[in-house]
């Protein structure tokens, strides 16, 4: 990948992903080499996994981690990855959104959720960049996600850092089957249907660059209630997509599809 890296698209899947990281947990810390090659000041990540009224962003200088799933292995409960928070720039970036008229809170007690911590131990096994966090509003929509997306990702560009929408491009409980799908497993070819249908339509409209059709996925892609019946875990996407420059391209990162419905579909958006 020979671009730089504006914005990135990650599906964390289940919590246990952060001890069984495969194909795509690989090409996460390859992409996190390259964001720290290309000096990324900092990360601004968006997750499913906190909700709010209004806009806020993590500020403390060290979030907690937040073990924020229950009923898994020990071993998920015992990790506790370094991270550094952003103050200044969760600062920033809270006046800049604040003059485009998305009041936005800092709230310095916030910490790490899963779907923030687990891609960056992937992304940087070793370490990396310090990382902020801004939350999903319970209101939002495709259409407020990708242009609260495009307010985060022109302030990103100002300040060297890179835009993260963490959330899964399929997230079907009722249709995960948790003893057929292990990683490695065989059976891991065998997903259902939809699951690439949906993948497929979705990948066609990012390389078209249709922000409109990401937007209102939810209106017109194959599958969408059955993919997301909420749409928590799909709104990071538009999020992401959103944060890219004009004229971006798409790099799709190494897929595998556990449990039969979770793809772990990731995209970078590079320009």
């Amino acid at each position: 990948m020979s671009q730089t890296i504006h914005s990135i698209f990650i599906s964390h899947g289940a919590p246990n992903y952060a001890l069984e990281p495969g194909l795509p947990g690989q090409a996460l810390e390859a992409l996190g080499q390259q964001l720290i090659a290309q000096g990324t000041r900092a990360l601004i990540v968006l997750s499913p996994h906190w909700r709010s009224a209004k806009l806020a962003v993590t500020s403390h200088e060290a979030p907690v981690i937040v073990h924020d799933f229950y009923g898994f292995p020990k071993a998920l409960y015992e990790l506790k990855p370094e991270i550094c928070g952003a103050p200044e720039v969760a600062a920033m970036l809270a006046t800049t959104l604040t003059e485009k008229n998305l009041v936005t809170e800092l709230r310095p007690q916030q910490g790490f959720d899963h779907g923030a911590w687990v891609p960056y131990m992937h992304l940087f096994p070793n370490g990396g960049p310090p990382m902020t966090q801004l939350s999903m509003p319970v209101d939002w929509t495709g259409e407020t996600a990708l242009n609260v997306g495009a307010v985060v990702g022109e302030f990103a560009r100002e300040h060297n850092a890179v835009v993260v929408g963490s959330g899964s491009l399929t997230h079907n409980f009722d249709d995960m089957d948790i003893h057929a799908a292990k990683v490695g497993d065989a059976m891991q070819s065998l997903s259902l249907a939809y699951v690439s249908e949906f993948n497929a339509w979705i990948q066609e409209r990012l390389q078209a660059g249709d922000g409109k059709a990401i937007a209102r996925a939810e209106f017109d892609a194959p599958h969408f209630a059955r993919a997301h019946p909420d749409d928590d875990h799909y709104l990071p996407l538009p999020f992401a997509m959103g944060a890219a420059p004009k004229n971006f391209k798409v790099d799709v990162l190494p897929e595998d599809v556990r449990y039969k419905a979770l793809s772990m579909q990731s995209f970078a958006f590079t320009g």
